[in-house]
């Protein structure tokens, strides 16, 4: 049936109409990240260290040696790694309890290789021999550091998540669960592992080396056949808290921090770039809001992002030297 023209104008009408009511979608921002050039926000919210010290809200805690980290909750306490600045004094992890008192939970142990279960119950960590090239992998509760389980020793082995049950290490091109009650093992992929979560079922690893043309994959832990990303210019860095976001970086990025971090969902839809001199840290203050340590061309402070809208979350200081 042939169609007459009022039709066909009217036809027109309506589509040019509907296509200016539905806005087109915004490209990503991407956003440079000079902290003289940001207003000053609200404090950090989560607990974090200041010169050494626990603080937490208005609760500030000094804690044994001079350097720490915040490894997580774990209950109504808080789990933080310690030393002194020549590493080797006041190697420990402690409890920051409610009460503010510090107790050791683990000692004379590397705090920086002390992860800590989603639910905060169950720390991993390893201990280096023959001169780094050995490794054994060890699990306490978070509660006072009774040890649960060790394996090893082994050469190259990479500790990527813990959970009440089971451990996720990979080595020698292969990505396990380790089930430390009863020693068992079982072959997630038979590929390098580069960051996993039990808690979101979600596996990060390598198709090959990747200085030698290897991709990433992102894909379900338990399911490794079913990709949730894919790229051969980008690595995982992070996950978000509900396991819906994460942070990506170059794949070969090393040493020094990244100067530019991406914000993706985990299907990998581009959310945001932010780019700065380099990277120091990073995590969620809480989901969709993130807290990036900057190192710009002037100054350096805790920058606190949600998608474009930045704003200093401590007070600008001389960037220094990497």
């Amino acid at each position: 049936m042939r169609r007459s023209r009022t039709a066909g104008l009217v036809l027109a009408a309506l589509t040019t109409a509907l296509s200016l009511a539905t806005p087109a979608q915004a490209a990503a921002p991407t956003v440079d990240l000079q902290p003289q050039r940001l207003t000053r926000g609200a404090d950090v919210a989560v607990p974090h260290i200041e010169d050494g010290d626990f603080v937490d809200g208005v609760r500030r805690v000094e804690l044994p040696g001079t350097i720490a980290r915040v490894i997580g909750r774990s209950g109504d306490a808080w789990l933080v790694g310690t030393n002194n600045v020549d590493v080797k004094r006041n190697r420990r992890v402690v409890r920051v309890e409610a009460d503010g008192s510090v107790v050791d939970v683990l000692r004379n142990i590397d705090p920086s290789t002390v992860i800590l279960s989603a639910d905060g119950s169950t720390l991993a960590w390893q201990q280096f021999t023959s001169k780094g090239r050995k490794v054994t992998t060890l699990v306490a509760s978070a509660a006072d550091g009774t040890v649960l389980g060790s394996k090893g020793p082994g050469r190259y082995v990479d500790l990527l998540d813990v959970d009440a049950e089971q451990v996720v290490l990979s080595r020698d091109g292969r990505t396990y669960a380790w089930t430390f009650a009863t020693g068992a093992t079982r072959t997630i992929v038979r590929r390098t592992g580069s960051l996993a979560s039990l808690q979101h079922g979600l596996l990060a690893y390598y198709t090959k080396d990747p200085y030698f043309g290897g991709c990433l994959r992102l894909v379900e832990l338990d399911r490794p056949r079913v990709k949730r990303f894919a790229s051969c210019r980008e690595r995982v860095a992070a996950l978000s808290p509900d396991g819906t976001q994460m942070l990506t970086m170059h794949l070969l990025t090393d040493g020094l921090g990244p100067g530019e971090l991406k914000l993706r969902t985990v299907r990998g839809s581009k959310l945001a770039t932010y780019t700065t001199g380099w990277f120091s840290d990073w995590q969620w203050e809480s989901p969709g809001t993130l807290l990036l340590d900057v190192n710009g061309r002037r100054k350096s402070a805790t920058v606190r992002c949600t998608l474009d809208a930045c704003e200093n979350a401590t007070d600008p200081v001389k960037a220094s030297a990497p």
